[in-house]
């Protein structure tokens, strides 16, 4: 088991890691990225050159290779894995069921590809000094450049939006965020010819094909979605960044007296053994869950990390719930278009004004099952809602195993969501299957910034008292978004980054 060296190690490549690998990389910090997942087969990623690729999970094979592992209380180990190569992995627990991701780029795969601000205008304000809005405002900038996120024109609206459908509907209406809300797709010219381009970075992908119904939560194999392997990582391969796929972090160790502060244990499931590498930085974004989980059996399992007392607290939802609205609108193939169709809400003030989000149900072309039932699913659409839950969370290590707990109870939020999309039911006399227990696809927080008395990181990211090491991503996050987090998590990593490549 041999050694290796470089500058900084970034774990992960969601929006979190693919932004922080990229900007170091790109400024001329010598960078490895370990990604435990492979490289998904899509056009931009074919013409990256890119050999080793995995088809996303379509018609028997979303048997196989859409889940990666499955996290439970009562399994052996409390965890099972089902595939290397899977697309997702689901953690379950009293309180709450959470889905993330696998794979470079991450999240971005399975995202709607929203970005929208927090709700709350003030959200960075007031945590730890020197960090605020204002602060914050460029790397906002920064990230919504990079990913040329934009809105449709009139000449160009994908079908089905909140606005066209419910403007005049006697009980819902669309909701218009305070704030503006871009997406992360390039919309097609002429939306009857959808064409194949090619980026400023030398990168193939195609204009959004509205037909397709194939953007969605199980991947966007043509490109039209803006995903973080190509957008970010392109460019910055060819300034030498390492990506290192199929690569699983097991243990972070803090070292004293070495060349390098830092070692990473890590999984090469390509050729199945286990290697490590050195680097005077860690910068872990593996997502909510993994990052947590990565940290605390890095502390607590492995004794490899120290000190970091408030780590797992203020554990988040961001109010998620979701569920299948059972329109079977005659002769509507809600598919068509992008993901996101736009959120509504009750049009009686006096009910809770909680938006409800609109998608279609992803790639149902490629779902083995009678037709019929893809056509039913079809004239359907996924609801979810998000809110400011309490916050109240943990993430814990114990007995062996990574345990989140969580109480819904103690969070109003959720009950008004459920309650909505009752409501929502009833009145449309269509029924909407929803649970409960909150399911959330943005877990946050959990390695909070704040001041050292109270939180994790400070404001450029870096853990407090363990020099070198910082988390990238949503876990870092001191409140919920109440909104698609995506958005906030590329700004945070630009602002780690910049503040990096500031006093480096």
């Amino acid at each position: 088991m041999g050694s290796a060296a470089t500058e900084a190690v970034v774990i992960g490549s969601g929006f979190g890691g693919s932004v922080t690998a990229s900007r170091l990389a790109e400024a001329g910090v010598k960078v490895t990225l370990l990604e435990r997942g492979p490289w998904w087969d899509t056009v931009p990623v074919q013409s990256m050159g890119i050999e080793e690729r995995t088809p996303f999970p379509r018609g028997l094979s979303l048997f196989t290779r859409s889940l990666r592992s499955v996290y439970h209380p009562l399994l052996p180990w409390g965890r099972t894995r089902v595939n290397r190569k899977g697309l997702f992995e689901v953690y379950f627990s009293r309180g709450m069921e959470v889905v993330c991701s696998s794979g470079v780029g991450g999240g971005s795969h399975v995202y709607s590809a929203l970005h929208r601000r927090p709700a709350r205008p003030d959200y960075w304000n007031g945590h730890c000094e020197g960090l605020d809005e204002a602060a914050m405002a460029p790397h906002y900038a920064a990230f919504l450049e990079r990913v040329g996120s934009a809105r449709p024109g009139p000449d160009n609206m994908p079908p089905h939006g909140a606005v066209s459908l419910y403007s005049n509907h006697p009980d819902f209406a669309p909701v218009i965020p305070k704030d503006e809300v871009r997406v992360g797709f390039l919309f097609p010219r002429d939306p009857a010819n959808p064409q194949r381009v090619r980026t400023a970075d030398g990168v193939d992908r195609w204009e959004a094909d509205y037909r397709s119904g194939d953007h969605g939560f199980l991947g966007s194999p043509s490109g039209a979605k803006s995903t973080m392997d190509f957008i970010y990582l392109a460019r910055a391969i060819r300034k030498g960044l390492d990506v290192r796929a199929m690569s699983e972090v097991v243990c972070i160790t803090s070292q004293t007296g070495a060349p390098r502060r830092f070692r990473v244990d890590y999984i090469d499931h390509a050729r199945r053994r286990r290697r490590t590498i050195e680097a005077d930085h860690v910068f872990v974004g593996a997502g909510t869950m993994n990052t947590l989980r990565l940290l605390l059996e890095s502390r607590d399992r492995h004794g490899g990390l120290a000190g970091m007392p408030h780590l797992g607290k203020r554990f988040s939802g961001n109010g998620d719930i979701r569920g299948f609205w059972d329109l079977n609108t005659p002769d509507t193939d809600y598919t068509q278009g992008v993901p996101s169709k736009g959120a509504i809400r009750l049009r009686d003030e006096t009910s809770p004004q909680v938006g409800i989000g609109r998608n279609n149900m992803p790639s149902v072309g490629a779902y083995p099952m009678p037709r019929f039932l893809r056509e039913r699913l079809k004239r359907g659409m996924v609801v979810s809602g998000m809110g400011a839950d309490a916050m109240d969370g943990t993430a814990t290590f114990e007995g062996g195993r990574f345990r989140i707990h969580f109480d819904p109870a103690n969070s109003p939020i959720y009950g008004q969501i459920y309650d909505v999309m009752q409501e929502m039911a009833r009145l449309s006399g269509r029924r909407i299957y929803a649970g409960r227990t909150p399911s959330t696809v943005h877990p946050m927080g959990g390695a909070c910034v704040g001041a050292p008395a109270s939180g994790v990181v400070g404001p450029d990211g870096e853990v407090h008292g363990v020099a070198g090491l910082y988390v990238v991503d949503a876990a870092a996050f001191p409140l919920p978004t109440a909104a698609p987090p995506t958005l906030s998590i590329g700004a945070w990593a630009e602002n780690v980054a910049s503040r990096f490549l500031g006093k480096s």
